[in-house]
């Protein structure tokens, strides 16, 4: 498209959290998708340094920026069951697609987020 799409994104992501044992992990991925929508902002990158998540697993995050009003909140593709059933049962992890993240349902302890939405444009007729 002329005026570029969700995937046209280029750049890194680089976050650190502490797990519910305490444990510290930390990653770098390399972004493929990023998509805004008012308060909201999604992502999709892959992973090129992590001492948790392996490297070259895509990974979908979502943001949501309260504006001063309550708090900032965060969604990690791999803080959800995101399981399904292979065609004997068994259950697997499948892949994230690009552009793909789970609603920010994690609400954040520390800090802000500032997500800049930019409108679409229409469609050339």
């Amino acid at each position: 498209m002329p005026t570029g799409l969700p995937t046209d994104a280029r750049g890194t992501v680089h976050f650190s959290h502490r797990t519910a044992s305490g444990d510290f992990r930390e990653a770098d991925a390399t972004v493929d998708c990023l998509a805004t929508g008012g308060p909201v902002a999604t992502l999709s990158a892959v992973i090129t340094k992590s001492n948790g998540i392996p490297v070259g697993e895509r990974i979908g995050l979502s943001i949501y920026d309260a504006h001063g009003h309550g708090r900032d909140r965060l969604g990690f593709s791999w803080g959800v069951a995101n399981m399904d059933l292979d065609k004997d049962g068994n259950p697997y992890q499948p892949v994230v697609g690009t552009c793909m993240a789970p609603a920010p349902f994690a609400p954040i302890t520390r800090g802000t987020f500032t997500v800049h939405s930019v409108e679409l444009t229409d469609a050339p007729s």
